[in-house]
């Protein structure tokens, strides 16, 4: 018998109180790729938590990564790229923390990120790889395993699972029972889900269950999912309606660079004295997000 939607149950969470059940100690995906799509409302709430220890699978990462271990928050993190393009190859306090041993870093390959995903979204504890079998990855990330293959006797990489106990993933929409719509390609954002026992679903805006029933090839679902509304999120990444805010991200790379004083008064401006979202919003400005909507 299909559920009546009076019987469903909204999703729909305030944005601190559905980062407050992240614990210490908790794996965390976290979406996006590259300049665009990272679900920021949510990393800058889970960064002025002060939460520690956590392990951090973020695929293609830049500033999410950044204000979290600028914050304090990471101990492990399990990446392919962080960075700002054209901005800055490597960013600087990842590059910092790395250099000088303060986080452990698995460096992987996003189709070892992408494999190791699947295993954990199949209940696996590996799958087999062919890309870097016989290469020095093995070497640099000791959790590749390098094997045999017992049918074909060809050399193959096992890439372990990556369970996480939380992803946090941004779509433009979502209605309140947890269906999430992305414009875009999503990037390994649905991968991030299904790895997870929790997902954190950061949007634009809230639909209404008609709306997203009308397109279900684009939507996402998954078993146990919070909603958050936080208009304008990703910045300073871009969105289907927003443009990324490049001089927002020199700003930060040169305190970043600089380290110190100028870090800890990004840190504060922009997380510490930015109680929430709207806040944070406050902070940079109506005109500055103006100048960047498409």
């Amino acid at each position: 018998m299909t559920a009546t939607l009076s019987s469903r149950t909204s999703v729909l969470t305030p944005l601190e109180e559905a980062v407050a059940e992240i614990p210490d100690g908790a794996a965390v995906g976290i979406g996006g790729a590259v300049t665009a799509a990272h679900p920021m409302a949510l990393v800058r709430a889970l960064a002025r938590r002060g939460v520690r220890d956590l392990t951090v699978v973020a695929p293609t990462a830049g500033l999410d990564v950044e204000v979290l271990v600028a914050a304090g928050c990471v101990k492990t993190l399990v990446a392919s790229y962080v960075g700002m393009e054209g901005v800055a190859g490597v960013a600087p306090v990842f590059r910092r923390a790395a250099e000088e041993g303060t986080i452990d870093v698995r460096d992987v390959d996003e189709a070892h990120c992408i494999a190791a995903l699947r295993a954990a979204a199949q209940k696996l504890p590996s799958l087999p790889w062919r890309g870097g079998a016989g290469t020095s990855y093995a070497e640099v990330n000791p959790d590749l395993v390098g094997f045999e293959d017992p049918v074909s006797g060809e050399e193959l990489i096992a890439i372990p699972a990556l369970p996480l106990d939380f992803a946090l993933v941004y779509a433009e929409q979502a209605d309140e029972f947890g269906n999430a719509q992305p414009s875009g390609a999503g990037n390994m954002d649905q991968l991030l889900g299904a790895a997870a026992a929790r997902v954190i679903v950061q949007v634009e805006r809230i639909a209404s269950n008609e709306e997203i029933r009308r397109d279900p090839a684009r939507t996402w679902q998954w078993k146990d999912a919070r909603v958050v509304r936080a208009p304008f999120g990703t910045h300073p990444y871009s969105s289907a309606g927003m443009i990324a805010d490049v001089e927002h991200l020199e700003e930060y790379v040169a305190a970043g660079r600089e380290g110190g004083e100028a870090l800890a008064e990004y840190m504060r401006r922009h997380v510490g004295d930015a109680p929430d979202h709207d806040s944070y919003l406050e902070t940079i400005g109506i005109r500055r997000i103006a100048s960047l909507l498409v």
